[in-house]
């Protein structure tokens, strides 16, 4: 008997829908889709933020460039400014880092004429509001978007020590500072007995970087070439009680060639994060170790997030990724400005 129009209505009631077998095939499927999406959507997002590393490499490059144009010279590492220059020496005094000159040639020019050149940033006591307002000042192209850190301030909410809760502001570009190959731990020579010493042609003799305690050299004096000798690197700044990486201070935002990018032995710091501690949490991404001898006597090595390398800036004002599996002479003869080394650019 053919079936009434009532029977077909219910028929095709009945398949409309799914059964739980099926349900669970197409769960399934999509799980599958998101597992395989997935990986590629991370590396996609990785991808842009290693691309506006490398930009924000490149954009300090250029103001180094634009800041040697209008002084002669590269910024000094750090130390007192000079007679005549943007203020005078002041022994012990005003250690402003080379990053923090930078800001008159950066699009940060409130920031630089905030800044008294007279008044040492380390000193938290009796600093003006102008000061503070500098020293903690979080800017977007200081740091890597791969590294969360340095969105938080050294000691940001009193976290390390009592004092200023804004904490110090922190950069990812850290100044090249040299190979520093004969000390053990391997670490710069104190600033101490080269205080009274003339500003032109004072390096350190354990330093041999571009920048270096109240030196910035000048392109003619970087006779390796300036394609073939680096400016900047990266640093993993770490937790918010490591010092590294923070920019007015003058044992933050450097870096040395003693280890390759990526290097898991302990910097040399004298303020070390719990997290970052090499023997309380080893694996670490930033590994550090309170073993400084004196201030000034540190050891960077450059780190980075990004997959298998760090980015990295030259003295040209040119930026690009460097593989974590550089040869440790050609990593090192990278940073001498003066080396005579032959160097295959990587």
């Amino acid at each position: 008997m053919p079936a009434t129009t009532e029977t077909r209505k219910k028929i095709h009631a009945e398949r409309q829908g799914f059964t739980l077998v099926e349900l669970l095939v197409v769960i399934a499927i999509i799980g599958v889709l998101v597992a395989l999406l997935l990986p590629a959507v991370q590396a996609a997002r990785e991808a842009a933020r290693r691309s506006q590393c490398v930009n924000n490499s490149k954009q300090i490059a250029l103001a180094c460039q634009n800041y040697h144009g209008a002084h002669g010279e590269l910024p000094m590492g750090y130390g007192p400014m000079p007679d005549g220059g943007y203020g005078k020496s002041v022994p012990g005094g005003a250690e402003w880092s080379w990053a923090a000159r930078l800001f008159g040639v950066m699009e940060q020019a409130t920031l630089s004429g905030a800044i008294d050149w007279n008044w040492n940033p380390g000193v938290v006591a009796g600093a003006s509001s102008t000061i503070k307002e500098v020293r903690t000042a979080k800017i977007a192209g200081f740091h890597c978007p791969s590294d969360e850190g340095t969105a938080v301030n050294w000691n940001e909410g009193q976290a390390c020590t009592p004092g200023d809760q804004e904490g110090f502001g922190r950069i990812s570009y850290a100044g090249n500072f040299g190979n520093i190959l004969d000390a053990n731990p391997p670490a710069a020579q104190a600033a101490d007995s080269y205080l009274e010493k003339p500003r032109e042609g004072v390096r350190f003799p354990r330093v041999d970087g571009v920048f270096s305690y109240n030196h910035g050299d000048k392109f003619g004096q970087i006779t390796d070439g300036t394609s073939n000798t680096l400016l900047t690197a990266e640093l993993i700044v770490g937790g918010p009680c490591s010092i590294r990486g923070v920019f007015a201070y003058d044992e933050g935002p450097v870096f040395m060639q003693f280890y390759l990018p990526n290097d898991t032995t302990p910097d040399v710091v004298n303020w070390c994060d719990e997290r970052d501690d090499a023997v309380k949490n080893p694996g670490t991404k930033a590994p550090c170790s309170d073993i400084a001898p004196g201030l000034n006597m540190i050891l960077h090595a450059s780190r980075s997030y990004h997959a298998g390398g760090v980015v990295t800036s030259r003295c040209d004002g040119s930026a690009n990724l460097i593989s974590d599996g550089i040869d440790l002479i050609v990593w090192r003869a990278l940073g001498t400005p003066r080396g005579d080394e032959v160097v295959a650019l990587p």
